[in-house]
């Protein structure tokens, strides 16, 4: 019998994502879909606290605004973007479930081993927390080099690699340590890690055989991905908007770094989460 998983506590509460790991295991199709669901709550919540922002220079001066009133703002929008995605929602949980499906082929041996022609991937990472405190000192090292938060290389790394649960890995199974799923292309020349990968194409997922850079350790990810931006002109602008996460996502993602569509809403997500904020906490770096 599925787990019931109510979408209230998915988003207001961590003990939904254990619904939905229990889901998962049980039907991988439903713990897929209540994944869909909770991330259409998170971008109605960020909608709607960017109309919210961008009406703050119309509220200058009024005696109702205060720090408690915004409190409780963000509290009824929360519960607003629940109530927005409940039921049929808007339309994007059913886009998102079908491109899950497409990459997990939504069967529970997909989600269990996502295995390769050259191996299984294995995980170096115990947990979203094991994941900040391993990565953060190379992000922070190299956020200075860019003008980025360190935060945001958290959360695309994060983003890239399934909290470090789904690294490509070589023909014995040796991780790659490739945090920023860059590809091996021809201006490579050091050793390479094949697996499956999900590639958009007129907007739909498909599946392909990739090979990946592969690295001696995490710290070379790191090091790689500041040399992979700065080396090419394309990510130029991207560079320039650094000091602005928002921006810089979106320069991404038009540059080409990604071919999926809500590349960068998906970063954008996973950096105003509660895994990233209690990951965050626990490693001490967010209090």
């Amino acid at each position: 019998m599925v787990s019931q998983v109510n979408v209230n506590d998915v988003y207001t509460n961590l003990s939904g994502l254990n619904a939905i790991k229990v889901a998962g295991r049980e039907d991988p199709t439903e713990g897929l879909k209540q994944v869909a669901k909770q991330f259409e709550s998170l971008f109605v919540n960020m909608m709607l606290k960017t109309m919210r922002d961008s009406n703050k220079a119309f509220s200058e001066g009024n005696y109702l605004s205060s720090n408690e009133m915004e409190m409780h703002q963000q509290n009824f929008d929360n519960q607003l973007s629940v109530h927005l995605t409940a039921g049929e929602g808007i339309g994007l949980a059913d886009v998102l479930f079908r491109q899950l499906v497409q990459q997990y082929d939504a069967s529970e041996e997909a989600l269990e081993t996502e295995s390769s022609d050259t191996g299984p991937i294995k995980a170096t990472f115990d947990s979203p927390e094991d994941f900040v405190r391993q990565v953060m000192p190379f992000a922070e090292q190299a956020a200075k080099q860019i003008g980025v938060a360190p935060e945001f290389l958290v959360a695309q790394s994060a983003l890239e690699s399934g909290w470090g649960s789904k690294v490509a890995a070589d023909s014995r199974g040796a991780t790659s340590h490739n945090l920023f799923g860059i590809k091996a292309d021809k201006s490579w020349d050091g050793p390479v890690a094949g697996t499956k990968t999900i590639e958009f194409e007129g907007g739909a997922a498909i599946r392909q055989q990739a090979n990946f850079r592969k690295y001696d350790n995490i710290g070379d990810s790191f090091t790689d991905y500041v040399e992979f931006l700065q080396s090419n002109p394309r990510y130029k602008t991207a560079i320039f908007d650094a000091s602005d996460p928002s921006k810089f996502a979106t320069a991404l993602q038009d540059a080409g770094y990604a071919t999926d569509p809500l590349y960068a809403t998906k970063i954008k997500a996973v950096m105003k989460s509660d895994v990233m904020r209690n990951a965050l906490a626990s490693a001490g770096k967010q209090g």
